[in-house]
């Protein structure tokens, strides 16, 4: 028995010595090797391009991956800026209805979603080609709506620091919508929108409307390519803009003689004039500036301003701005005291209202009838 082990292990000895085998050391006895953990695995990075065309392609869709999807658009957007290009590798129009959408999901007030639709939509509209005007158009009046009327709405309203951003948001998205298309047509549009929330009941939501008025046209004004509107609409827009001049609040009424001072500044560079006088205007500076058929527009928004049923105010607006064009302002300023004064207005508007007693050149804006 001993024998053969002995005969084994001498075969075996000679087989190691022969290389047919390496021997072990004896220092790496017990030390066995271990591999090298296998390297962590690095997220896949989705290309943000890529990613907004499956969203349009509804493959990303959902409610968790709106913000994805507007900081997806703006990344893009800032680095084809980057680059000096013009246009996006995906739809713009698609985007913007997206973005509208998004919008709409918020009902009372602009909460941080919206806040990021209108930085995002900003961005966009610094590439070609425009947006359409229907798109622009439904966009720019819901976010008015949202952060302008302000709505308080849940359990819990904005607090001033939302409210002020969302105030500044909005302001950075109409100017870039404006930058894109810088048209008398597209100004009067905002401006007219804007003009709507100027007779809110609301003093806060007038403040804000006038405040923003005035900042669009101070932006447009710097615009190299913007003009001035030619047509009967200016003659529209600036009774809307001056019937503020009788809100019972004095910081509203001074910052909508501002928002008419600038009004007029453009007006007079317009027609290659330069204003000398300094402060700000009242409303009796435009009226050898107008054109006829601005004159007559000016005459009938005032007028239907006068028939308003709504606030008091507005009406006492509209017709001192009618009394005003056609230079019989005076006539309602007789009384010195400013009940009496008052006391007239209710009068001659409830005149006016019957159709009794009217001056020739307001008979003329009446409707006619068949006696």
């Amino acid at each position: 028995m001993y024998g053969g082990s002995r005969r084994m292990f001498q075969r075996l000895r000679a087989i190691f010595s022969r290389g047919r085998v390496a021997p072990l050391a004896l220092e790496s006895l017990g030390r066995q090797k271990v591999a090298a953990p296998a390297p962590a695995r690095q997220p896949h990075k989705r290309d943000p391009a890529d990613f907004v065309e499956g969203y349009l392609r509804g493959i990303h869709k959902v409610r968790k991956q709106r913000i994805n999807f507007l900081r997806a658009v703006s990344g893009v957007c800032k680095a084809r800026k980057a680059k000096g290009l013009t246009t996006l590798p995906f739809d713009k129009e698609a985007v913007g209805e997206e973005i509208k959408a998004i919008m709409e999901e918020d009902f009372f007030c602009a909460g941080p979603l919206s806040l990021q639709a209108m930085n995002t939509l900003g961005d966009i509209s610094r590439f070609q080609p425009p947006l359409s005007k229907g798109l622009r158009t439904a966009i720019a009046g819901w976010a008015l709506q949202l952060v302008v009327n302000g709505t308080p709405g849940g359990d819990s309203p904005p607090g001033q620091g939302a409210c002020e951003a969302a105030e500044e948001g909005l302001r950075k998205m109409l100017q870039e919508l404006l930058r894109e298309d810088p048209s008398a047509s597209h100004l009067v549009g905002l401006l007219e929108r804007v003009a709507y929330w100027m007779q809110s009941g609301r003093v806060a939501v007038r403040a804000r409307a006038v405040s923003l008025g005035s900042s669009l046209l101070c932006f447009a004004s710097g615009l190299p390519s913007f003009q001035m509107p030619d047509d009967a609409a200016l003659g529209h827009l600036l009774v809307q803009l001056a019937v503020s001049l009788a809100d019972p609040e004095a910081g509203i009424r001074a910052q909508a003689r501002e928002t008419l001072g600038q009004l007029y500044r453009m007006l007079l560079c317009h027609q290659g004039r330069e204003r000398t006088e300094r402060g700000t205007c009242g409303f009796q500076m435009f009226r050898e500036h107008l054109t006829p058929e601005q004159t007559q527009a000016f005459l009938e928004a005032a007028w239907d301003h006068v028939l308003r049923l709504g606030q008091e105010w507005v009406r006492e607006g509209g017709l001192f701005l009618l009394y005003s064009l056609l230079g019989r302002a005076q006539e309602l300023l007789e009384e010195e005291e400013e009940d009496d004064v008052k006391q007239n207005l209710s009068a001659l508007l409830y005149q006016l209202w019957r159709g009794r007693e009217v001056p020739p050149e307001v008979q003329a804006l009446l409707p006619k009838t068949d006696e």
